[in-house]
């Protein structure tokens, strides 16, 4: 089984960035590697018992002693491409620096395999039979992680943005999420607030709207739900008009949605959360002359050359996605395994997710506006403030929260 997938793969063209800055070998997925593979991960001596493993304390044991002697691990990070100036470039900024970081440790592998599905799955193989310890990718590969995960036991897995643990059948995966509801519910606040009240040269509408890059997409809805609460609970009259563009890289649909919310609902500002689809938002918010919220990381540095767009940020709502897996790396590293099973949900109150904040936020927001904010992130961290989260909820109730709450 594993031989035919480990040929299929042979061929395959996948853009990578290994050790080249810091002089580990590049090349493919196939490249041979230094370092050999590991005990397969167990959460105790039962449990490695019964599969013939270590526990979690002889690999740790066997990570010092690992790098005592100089060999190397064999790190795969699979990402679908750089330049959607959000998502996949933050996890391939915080790869990129555990490829330096850690280079006198591990070979890092950053694996660009765009958005075809089979082409990323055969990667996948590719590395695994190649003698990958741990690989690492998120939300749009993790069926491709299970399959994999379940077919080498030896290997460590660690899926980002979706929970797949129950599905996976070897005790070899660990996920990490992000309550990135907790920050949208902050930019929630910053949307309702310059609707309600106007900013520099917009008026007040009491409109606000979102586009997203694709439907049932858990991430973009966890945004949404988040987006949706703190702006109802700073003005729970307040009108929420949304689309989803229906790909990651279409921002000539993302601009014609954007202008039918500014120009036909009366949006005052929308919150964009697709992609490299969302360029197409912040186009359309300097044409139309209203406001913007990026996503993932600060989107109006991407606008350095461009004050016309750059000017039209309110402010972006982040999640710490490269400092994820530097740290999932750094982890595996230092104790030569990871909490397999469990899914950690980060937020706020870890410093994982949050808003841009400075003069460009301080100049559209209104004195409640900023009380209310500075309110909520002290709620939201102390816990005074619930913000429900779209994770681990089915479909029809997340669509029938946003149905309910949006036009």
């Amino acid at each position: 089984m594993k031989n035919w997938k480990k040929f299929a793969a042979l061929g395959l063209a996948v853009v990578m960035t290994a050790g080249a800055l810091a002089g580990c070998g590049g090349g493919s997925g196939s490249g041979g590697g230094t370092a050999e593979t590991t005990a397969a991960p167990a959460a105790d001596k039962t449990e490695a018992d019964a599969a013939g493993g270590e526990t979690q304390a002889e690999a740790k044991e066997d990570a010092g002693d690992a790098a005592d002697s100089g060999e190397l691990k064999e790190i795969y990070v699979f990402i679908r491409d750089r330049g959607d100036l959000s998502y996949w470039d933050s996890m391939a900024e915080g790869s990129d620096r555990a490829v330096v970081d850690f280079a006198d440790r591990a070979n890092v592998h950053v694996v660009e395999t765009t958005a075809d599905i089979q082409a990323n799955l055969q990667a996948m193989y590719e590395a695994a039979d190649a003698g990958a310890d741990l690989i690492i990718t998120a939300s749009d590969f993790k069926d491709n992680l299970v399959e994999v995960s379940n077919e080498y036991p030896e290997i460590a897995f660690t899926i980002i943005s979706e929970d797949v643990i129950d599905q996976c059948e070897n005790g070899n995966v660990y996920g990490v999420d992000f309550a990135t509801a907790q920050a949208a519910y902050l930019g929630g606040i910053v949307a309702a607030d310059i609707a309600a009240n106007g900013a520099g040269d917009v008026e007040a509408s009491n409109v606000i709207g979102f586009v997203g890059g694709m439907d049932e997409s858990l991430p973009i809805q966890e945004y949404l739900w988040g987006y949706i609460q703190g702006a109802k609970a700073y003005k729970p009259d307040v009108k929420i008009v949304y689309n989803y563009v229906g790909a990651w890289n279409d921002p000539d649909t993302a601009k014609t949605q954007s202008m039918t919310q500014y120009n036909d609902a009366g949006a005052a500002v929308i919150f964009a959360c697709a992609g490299g689809s969302g360029n197409g938002v912040h186009n359309a918010s300097a044409e139309a002359g209203k406001y913007v919220l990026g996503v993932d990381s600060d989107q109006s540095l991407l606008y350095a050359d461009d004050k016309d767009i750059q000017d039209r940020f309110a402010t972006s709502v982040i999640k710490e996605v490269g400092t994820a897996i530097y740290n999932v790396i750094g982890q595996y590293l230092d104790d030569g395994t990871l909490p397999y099973g469990e899914y950690e949900i980060v937020g706020l109150a870890d410093g994982s997710v949050g808003i841009v904040e400075g003069a460009a936020l301080d100049g559209v927001l209104s004195e409640e506006g900023k009380a209310a904010l500075e309110d909520a992130k002290k709620g939201i961290s102390d816990g005074s403030i619930t913000v429900n989260s779209a994770i681990g909820r089915e479909q029809d109730e997340i669509k029938a929260f946003i149905t309910e709450n949006c036009q």
